[in-house]
């Protein structure tokens, strides 16, 4: 780490510092230790863009009156740096602390005592997104880190990911994976688990939260295991998920899906590494690396005076994070996986076929709502439907050649027409989010990644506000019906 990737840390015990300071003793970084948080806030505004993370007490006292506490440090630095990563360290787990700590915008926590292995890794997250974001759009070197943690991508973006994969299988600590439904977490996880030293000590146990349905005493059985005749239907006794994966990695996937109450039962788990069956009285240790995964908006959900995802249980789980772009938004990928289905599909089927260059383009104009998983099955369907030995654009499904229609109107039409077509894009999309989560505007606007208030005021806008669910309903299918007609 250069002298341009500053760590500030500020605490206001000395002897804190001094913890601080013997962690990272060895460590080859460019560290400025302050027990002041007016000194450091001063210092901070002489090179902001230079400081990659800062560590800040939250219970921080201010001398001079400037900051009220940690958390108002942490807002005046955020204003002047917003890339700045922010860990606040704390013993408070009360629910006001956590609201403060959103409001401010907060990073990571670290829950005191802190220990060398946390601080490290948040500082190694820290600077590896650090470089991502000064290199973006750039290769970081030659080699192909896809490659080295056996996945397929070629942008720059999922080079990244590999590489911190690669990184983060180095130490032990929880991470999060944020992406889309569909972009392979699961295959990311598992990557994790298999460079680790985990791969030769435990299993790799996958886990789907939304197959629990909200229900905590079916999470709790699943992943804490039962004891016989602890329920109807408990014939005998029952290892749990975490306990079945002693010694190796536990994969929570679609995490945003558990119920309050289950969470609130996950967070203990986490939080001490112990667990009883169901039926049982008697606690026992596990040992267990948890990885996570969920929709990118997941910190949103923490949010409000009766938030969907508990903030403590977030903040345990993110302390590494991974956020894979949509396939949409990296199309340098989509012919490498194409030719990597290409392959499994032949193997598979024992045909051969070949995929013609209006093909391949049209595909790279597609949106992906389904990310990869929606690559492979189409690639998969046209091997099957497909007679002819060249696979070409007249095969694609509609919903393909309308996005490529929509792409081809940019060149060719009139700003009338494509205002036309982006109202009725836009218009569709809102009323199919709308009907997937059973006309739920906040539920739809999480998924959309607005503000409720923002989707109401574009609802109202494009005159849907006001529909009942069937009235809705009836017009996407409408607008399903007629899309045709927009395609030039």
């Amino acid at each position: 780490m250069n002298k341009r990737q500053k760590i500030l840390i500020v605490d206001d015990h000395e002897k804190v510092l001094d913890s601080y300071r013997e962690f990272l003793k060895d460590e080859k970084y460019f560290i400025e230790y302050y027990s002041s948080g007016s000194k450091a806030y001063q210092q901070f505004l002489t090179s902001p863009g230079e400081y990659v993370i800062a560590f800040i007490d939250y219970n921080l006292m201010s001398a001079d009156g400037l900051f009220s506490d940690g958390s108002e440090l942490i807002r005046q630095l955020k204003k002047v740096n917003e890339d700045l990563v922010v860990v606040i360290v704390s013993a408070d787990t009360s629910e006001d602390a956590y609201k403060r700590w959103l409001e401010v915008d907060t990073d990571k926590v670290l829950y005191k005592p802190i220990t060398k292995q946390k601080v490290v890794a948040n500082i190694k997250s820290a600077i590896s997104k650090h470089i991502q974001e000064t290199i973006l759009g750039q290769r970081i070197d030659n080699k192909d880190y896809a490659k080295l943690i056996n996945m397929i991508g070629v942008s720059a973006d999922f080079q990244r990911i590999a590489k911190s994969v690669l990184r983060y299988a180095e130490v032990d600590s929880d991470v999060l994976i944020l992406g889309e439904t569909g972009i392979g977490k699961e295959l990311v996880a598992k990557a994790v688990h298999n460079n680790s030293r985990r791969a030769k000590r435990g299993q790799f146990i996958a886990v789907n939260c939304s197959s629990f349905k909200g229900d905590s005493s079916l999470m709790e059985s699943e992943l804490f295991g039962h004891e016989k005749g602890a329920f109807t239907g408990a014939i005998k006794q029952k290892a749990g998920v975490f306990e079945a994966a002693h010694g190796g990695t536990v994969f929570l996937d679609e995490i945003h899906h558990l119920g309050r109450d289950a969470q609130a039962k996950l967070l203990r788990a986490v939080q001490e590494k112990k667990i009883k069956r169901v039926g049982s009285n008697k606690e026992f240790g596990v040992d267990f690396r948890l990885v996570c995964a969920g929709k990118p908006k997941l910190k949103e959900m923490c949010r409000g005076n009766d938030p969907d995802f508990l903030p403590d249980l977030y903040f345990r789980i993110s302390t590494l994070d991974l956020e894979i772009l949509p396939l949409r938004e990296r199309t340098e990928d989509i012919e490498p996986l194409l030719m990597h289905f290409k392959e499994i599909t032949e193997n598979k089927f024992k045909m051969q076929k070949d995929f013609s260059s209006s093909t391949i383009r049209a595909l790279k104009g597609h949106s992906w709502p389904g990310n990869v998983r929606e690559l492979e099955n189409l690639v998969e369907r046209l091997y099957v439907q497909v007679e002819e030995k060249i696979i070409r654009k007249k095969h694609l499904p509609d919903d393909i050649l309308e996005s490529n229609s929509i792409s081809d109107a940019i060149i060719n039409l009139n700003l009338e027409t494509l205002e036309r077509l982006q109202r009725e894009q836009v218009k569709r999309l809102i009323l199919t989010t709308l009907k997937t989560k059973g006309h739920n505007i906040k539920q739809a606007a999480i998924d959309l990644r607005v503000k409720r208030t923002t989707l109401n005021s574009r609802m109202k806008s494009l005159g849907i506000f006001d529909y009942g669910p069937e009235e809705r309903n009836n017009l996407l299918k409408t607008l399903m019906d007629n899309f045709s007609s927009l395609r030039i």
